[in-house]
């Protein structure tokens, strides 16, 4: 009924239960909006409303993101000027939700180490005011050039993109962040409505990914300052990638403790640190949020 090969429809109903397994798949096969942000460093929310609807692009309000819409009519967004010129931006609520999860302030120092295309790393420059310091990093060289220019467009000189591969330790990182994120490579399997080839991928490789996960949460955590933060993310809602990961390394480091982190009173959910979102439940991706604490 819902074109789930049964491996992955068993898979995904040991992580998410019965009653959600049915809503997802159907979710899994509907046409995903494009989600617009309003950039506040080069325009006011309103103002970029006001300028979209007059190009004949059809907005509805995000139900829970302020100066976030859902997007149709759009076109070719880059023959939108008021994407050409940043005043707008297009990232996944679950995406931007990971980033200010973390809490970021103008003036502190931080570091997002797989960042590319640099969504999450936007989010935070813009959270704060374009003031301190975002350091971007991916493995892949030309995906550092992607994200210089996505800071362009959009005003942001904070953010300093870099190579780096976030499993191999980096000494000039030790301790030396406020914030550290870490949105790992995962299943993906959050996200089948917009890569619905995904679906059909042998899920045997997918079975060696948390170790792969939990090598690259052991490594960024030491570039974490004392009473700093570390968010552990991915675009999965299989268990095994997100609370097994996540608990077992807090098992292994009592040094940190998830984090409550504030949320939007309209996504009508609740946070111990660890957060799971569903595409029919909260109009955004299947997405993993995991807030820790360095208490020492």
């Amino acid at each position: 009924r819902y074109s789930h090969p049964q491996p992955l429809v068993e898979l995904l109903r040991e992580s998410v239960g019965d009653a959600l397994l049915e809503p997802l798949l159907k979710s899994d096969n509907e046409i995903t909006p494009t989600i617009l942000h309003a950039n506040p460093l080069r325009a006011g929310a309103e103002a970029v409303y006001d300028e979209l609807t007059e190009q004949g692009v059809r907005l509805t309000a995000h139900p829970w993101l302020p100066g976030c819409w859902l997007a149709a009519g759009t076109g070719n967004l880059e023959q939108l000027e008021a994407f050409r010129a940043g005043r707008v931006y297009v990232q996944d609520p679950a995406a931007h939700l990971a980033a200010l999860a973390s809490g970021v302030q103008p003036g502190m120092q931080v570091l997002d180490m797989c960042a590319a295309p640099g969504g999450k790393s936007f989010a935070a420059a813009i959270a704060m005011q374009n003031e301190g310091s975002v350091t971007s990093c991916d493995i892949h060289a030309h995906k550092v050039s992607l994200i210089e220019k996505g800071a362009e467009r959009l005003g942001i000189s904070i953010v300093h993109a870099r190579q780096a591969d976030a499993s191999q330790f980096e000494p000039d990182f030790e301790a030396g962040f406020d914030v550290v994120i870490a949105d790992v490579p995962c299943s993906g399997l959050g996200v089948i409505r917009k890569k619905p080839d995904i679906r059909y991928k042998d899920l045997a490789p997918t079975e060696r990914l948390p170790q792969v996960q939990a090598a690259i949460l052991e490594n960024v955590s030491r570039y974490v300052k004392s009473g700093g933060v570390l968010v552990y993310s991915t675009c999965t809602v299989l268990r095994r990638e997100n609370e097994d990961v996540a608990n077992a390394f807090l098992a292994r480091h009592p040094e940190f403790c998830p984090e409550a982190f504030a949320l939007p009173a309209e996504l009508n959910a609740q946070t111990d640190g660890m957060l799971t979102l569903y595409p029919h439940l909260h109009e955004a991706d299947g997405f993993f949020i995991c807030k820790l604490r360095k208490n020492v």
